[in-house]
């Protein structure tokens, strides 16, 4: 008897045990894709620090032999995974596995870089879990268009098809910069071209799902959204609505009539921003933004208002409690530091950031956090009516430009700088 309630109170002990890890590990938040979950720019944390040191957070690990790019991290358990120039000397872009103390533990060449301007792998990978670990592909599109599916675990190439060639693609002026968007068995991702407006592939072989009917439109540079059956999707000059079944366009809306500038430029790189039944659609250049309602059973969008305040470059926005928070377009250079209401468009606020630049708009735990890029500054700020920066710092490590938006998993704040990675822990 002494022996069983022994072996009763062991099982229950490793059973405990086993369940502690189980839901430590559901906590600790995956980020599968560009900007976290639907590229919405929103991290699931909790016990963040509210304030920063005065000199700045320090990083738990940094690297700098990366090789450059300015795709952003994600990180799945145990691992990291980011786009790099393939270090080579091939005019090929490369995905990097890292563990999370930035050990390099596998790198792999892909698709072709953008070779016309600006060679830099710009596109985020994309995770997909299987069934099984050894099921589970990362996707990357190149800035030549050849999209590739590598194993997880190990970084084997699986397949790799040249959409861009196949759909004779028309391009923008820097190739392709889109992170794929991937859900059940099917990988999507716009084309642009004369043989199709866009494509589901099978995430098993890559083999072609379904094709959209063309549009007389050239590339822009967004990362697509899911919303209920529809990927929305825009192009340099329209926001599209497409049946996630068969690709069929459920509505179409001239987004440069819409913000008043027909023949603009049509460099749009901001990934739709939902909540309920709306979607913010933004561009740079003094584009502007939209806000769309998007109408029952897939019969259209109505515009609801239109702003010239918000128009971030390639940062990001999002919406936190019925405000819509980024900065905006000034020049390439420059830009302030903006809050609209979601309902109206009103503007809340439109400030300068010291004698800083424009830059990445994230939030996480009640908090936004920036990544200015004229100097490469890091801020930590509250939501609320006015600009409210609490700390900052600049980072000073790192190559290029500061365009790779930083990423928030289990406490870890990510930030990358051309050739160099950042693990600065920031819980409580």
């Amino acid at each position: 008897m002494k022996s069983n309630r022994m072996l009763s109170c062991l099982s229950f002990l490793v059973l405990f045990s086993l369940d502690a890890f189980w839901l430590a590990t559901l906590r600790a938040e995956d980020v599968t894709r560009f900007r976290g979950d639907n590229s919405q720019g929103k991290y699931n944390e909790a016990g963040l620090l509210d304030v920063w040191p005065e000199d700045g957070l320090k990083p738990k690990w940094l690297i700098t032999d990366l090789g450059e790019g300015w795709g952003s991290v994600i990180k799945i358990k145990d691992r990291l995974y980011l786009s790099c120039l393939d270090t080579a000397g091939s005019k090929k872009e490369s995905i990097v596995c890292l563990d999370l103390n930035g050990k390099k533990l596998w790198q792999q060449p892909v698709g072709g870089i953008w070779e016309a301007s600006y060679p830099l792998p710009r596109a985020t990978p994309t995770y997909v879990s299987g069934k099984k670990p050894a099921d589970d592909r990362l996707l990357l599109l190149s800035g030549n268009g050849t999209l590739s599916c590598l194993a997880a675990k190990d970084g084997k190439p699986l397949w790799q098809k040249e959409l861009a060639k196949m759909a004779e693609t028309q391009f923008g002026n820097w190739g392709m910069a889109e992170s794929v968007v991937a859900g059940d068995g099917r990988v999507f991702v716009t084309l642009c071209g004369k043989k199709g407006l866009a494509a589901a592939l099978n995430l098993k072989d890559g083999s072609t799902i379904w094709v959209a009917e063309p549009i007389d439109d050239r590339c822009a540079y967004v990362t697509p959204v899911l919303y209920e059956n529809q990927l929305i999707i825009m192009t340099a000059g329209n926001v599209l609505g497409l049946d996630t079944k068969t690709g069929k366009a459920l509505w179409q809306n001239d987004f440069q009539k819409a913000i008043g500038e027909a023949g603009m430029r049509g460099i749009n790189c901001n990934p739709p921003v939902l909540k309920g039944n709306r979607v913010f659609v933004s561009a740079g250049y003094n584009q502007g933004g939209v806000m769309y309602e998007i109408l029952p059973g897939g019969k259209g969008v109505k515009v609801c208002w239109m702003s010239k305040v918000l128009d971030p470059h390639h940062d990001g926005a999002v919406e936190v409690d019925g405000r819509l928070y980024g900065s905006n377009w000034l020049n390439n250079g420059a830009g302030k530091w903006c809050c609209l209401d979601w309902d109206t468009g009103e503007t809340v606020y439109e400030e300068a950031w010291e004698k800083l630049g424009k830059g990445v708009t994230i939030f996480a735990d009640g908090k936004l956090f920036l990544y200015e890029e004229k100097r490469g500054t890091l801020g930590l700020a509250q939501p609320g009516d006015r600009f409210n920066v609490v700390s900052s710092f600049p980072i000073g490590f790192g190559t290029k430009e500061h365009w790779a938006h930083p990423v928030i998993s289990d406490g870890v704040l990510y930030v990358r700088h051309g050739n160099a990675l950042a693990a600065y822990d920031i819980k409580k």
